[in-house]
Order: C-alpha cells, then structure tokens, then sequence
C-alpha cells in the first residue's frame, strides 16, 4: 500500500513535469514564431528601404544625365551658333575677295592697254617744256601777240617751233598742254589765251596783287595730224620771265587715237 503510493506521487510529478515540460515548449514556440515575424518585418522594412534608396539613386543619376546632356547641348548650340558666324564671315570675306580680283583684273587690262601706248615703239615722242623769255617783261600791246617761247628746255620730236612759237602735230592722239604764267607789278594784269587752231579754248586773266603773282592752267585736247596750239597775249595785258623761269609752256603726246 506505501509503494502504490510512492508511485502514484511519482507519477504525479513526472506528468506535471511533462505538462510544465510542453508549456515551455509551447511558449518558446510562440516566442520564435513571433521572433521570427519581427525578422521578416525588419527585413521586409529593410529591403522596401534599399529599394527607396535605389531609387533616389537612380532617380538623381537620371538627373545628372540630364544636366550633363543639357550642357551637352547648349555647347553643341554655341558651336552651331559659332560655326555659322564663322561660315558667315568666311562667305563675306569671298565676296570681297572675288570683288577685289575683279577690280585688279580691270586695273591690269588698262594698265596694260596704257602700257602697250606708253611703249609703244611705232608711237612718236613728243613733248616739249619752254621758259618765255629772259627780257623781263612783255607788253603791253595794241593788238594781240602770239608768245614765242624762246627758251627751249625739252623739244622731243621738234613738233614747237620757237620761231613762230607754234605747236604742230605730228600724229593724231590725246595731247595734254600746261601753261604757267607771272607778272610782278601790281600797276598791271595778264590776259592770256591758249588757241588750238583758231578757236580759244581758254583764257586766264589775273592781276598782281603782290610782288610776285602767278596763274596757271592745263587742258587735254584730240588733235589731228597738222592741227596747232599756240598761247597769245591779250592786249593791252602784260607778263613777266627771266632766268628763273616764272613764264612757262608744257606739252606732250598722252597716246594716239
């Protein structure tokens, strides 16, 4: 009877200990499945965190891509820009470069027109330049004078003739003549004419007004072969030469016509 009672208390506390036993088996359970879900939302949390993450890093290098293309093409814009203001001038600077070659290809066809009169060996020379007279002052008269300019300093062709102080063609073509004249007393005045056969084609006149007064003046004339250019002193006017030559008469062959 003491043995079946020391078993049934035996028994008794190897079932509490199993009970005891299955409740901490239980609540450790609990506990790790609860462990367990805590983990799986720290690393749900941390994975929907890297993907947030990723994507602010992806979304600031799409932001970056597009600055540095924006960049990209302004530069590209400017250099545009820049390579039509260079075409621009480049084109411009052609126009007036072929503008500049016409114009020198005109200027050499005259110069070399003009060379080929100029040095022309059939083409006469003739020019002469004369000094009026070393006897002071001529005038004034009652008629009229031819001048004859008795101080030959150049006669190329002898087409002047210092005796009846005419010029005489030689050739057809485009003369240039030049006169000059002086007179050095204010009490009197010049009247000159320069002839070309016998029509005036200019007249000077001048006072002096001072110690020393000059005029001058020039013309080119077309003449035929034979026609004559002579200067004439007006009456009742005077002028004046001596041996520096104040008085003067130029002439000379520009080319044939």
């Amino acid at each position: 009877m003491r043995g079946f009672a020391v078993f049934h208390i035996l028994l008794l506390c190897q079932c509490w200990t199993w009970a005891h036993s299955k409740a901490d088996n239980d609540a450790a359970q609990t506990l790790d499945q609860g462990l367990q879900v805590e983990i799986q939302g720290v690393e749900t949390n941390q994975a929907e965190s890297t993907n947030q993450t990723n994507g602010t890093v992806d979304l600031w290098a799409e932001l970056k891509e597009l600055r540095d293309m924006t960049i990209e093409l302004n530069t590209c814009h400017e250099l545009r820009v820049e390579v039509v203001r260079r075409e621009l001038r480049i084109s411009s600077a052609e126009k007036e470069m072929e503008e500049i070659k016409s114009e020198n290809a005109g200027k050499e066809r005259q110069i070399n027109k003009y060379d080929g009169i100029l040095l022309n060996p059939d083409q006469p020379k003739v020019a002469f330049s004369l000094g009026l007279t070393n006897a002071g002052r001529l005038g004034p008269y009652n008629t009229d004078i031819t001048l004859r300019f008795s101080k030959i300093l150049k006669n190329y062709g002898q087409a002047y003739n210092p005796d009846t102080g005419v010029f005489t063609a030689p050739v057809r073509g485009a003369y240039y003549f030049r006169f000059t004249f002086c007179e050095i007393n204010n009490a009197h005045w010049m009247g000159i004419h320069l002839y070309h056969n016998s029509k005036i084609i200019m007249t000077n006149y001048d006072r002096s007004n001072t110690y020393y007064e000059t005029m001058s003046n020039g013309v080119i004339l077309e003449l035929e072969r034979g026609d004559v250019v002579y200067m004439v002193l007006q009456a009742p006017y005077t002028v004046y030469d001596d041996h520096r030559n104040y008085s003067t008469f130029t002439g000379f062959l520009l080319f044939q016509l």
